[in-house]
């Protein structure tokens, strides 16, 4: 070797570009949660019959009205979310935690939608698990996540386990797992990355904003802790969470 060749390229400009667009995504989702929150307001009102009784092709007409503008409040929620993780901003508050009761109002949430496709559910909570220095908004988030995507892919009278458990002296384990529809093993290493959504997925769910996991990656390793998954079209996926026991490093 006679010698050697260093580039430097200074990234200053596409860093500013960046953040400007992440500022303008967070204005942008603020202006509009507003008028979206007035349209949710009254939908409800009139859905209640506050203001008279409506007919069964009008309650049926403002019923999807109501769904829509829901699914457009979830997706200005989740990049309000995205804005602050990337803008720097994300608060985090930890307080003593019970995880396993946290999981329990979680899966509460989700049993309508559970009992509807018939799936077999189940909660494990090892009993040496205590209360844990966590931020429970964040840590319902990730839940929520997970277990909703879980539930959402998986068909009819299908099986899903959720445990949490010690996996060692300094670390907490969460694991949900599915017999649902799996990640194609080619799109596997894209699943944590804005905006994606699995081609085998896109035709069972239309309103999935694909940013989910991104959010739910950033929280737990902003948490100190990690997440991974295995998964196969075939036998369905399985998530691991797993979070330190001594609480999130502010």
């Amino acid at each position: 070797i006679i010698g050697t060749i260093k580039v430097f390229r200074d990234i200053t400009a596409e860093r500013a570009i960046d953040k400007a667009k992440t500022e303008f995504v967070s204005l942008a989702s603020h202006q509009l949660r507003t008028p979206l929150s007035t349209v949710n307001w009254y939908a409800e009102m009139l859905l209640a019959g506050d203001v008279g009784e409506l007919n069964e092709q009008q309650r049926k007409y403002l019923d999807e009205v109501y769904r829509s503008n829901q699914r457009m409040v979830e997706l200005v929620n989740a990049l309000l979310d995205v804005s602050s993780l990337e803008l720097g901003t994300f608060i985090m508050e930890p307080e003593p935690t019970d995880i396993c009761l946290l999981a329990r109002s979680v899966i509460a949430e989700q049993q309508p939608e559970i009992i509807a496709r018939n799936i077999v559910f189940s909660l494990t909570c090892d009993k040496d698990v205590s209360l844990m220095q966590a931020d429970p908004k964040l840590l319902r988030m990730v839940m929520q996540n997970i277990l909703s995507n879980a539930i959402k892919y998986t068909p009819e009278s299908g099986k899903i386990k959720f445990s949490i458990a010690l996996k060692d002296a300094k670390n907490l384990i969460l694991k949900i797992s599915d017999t649902g529809f799996g990640i194609p093993k080619n799109q596997q290493d894209q699943i944590f990355t804005k905006l994606f959504r699995a081609d085998n997925v896109r035709d069972k769910d239309t309103d999935g904003t694909g940013l989910g996991l991104y959010i739910v990656k950033s929280i737990v390793e902003n948490s100190g802790g990690k997440i991974w998954f295995v998964s196969s079209e075939s036998k369905g996926t399985t998530f691991y969470v797993t979070l330190p026991l001594d609480g999130i490093k502010i």
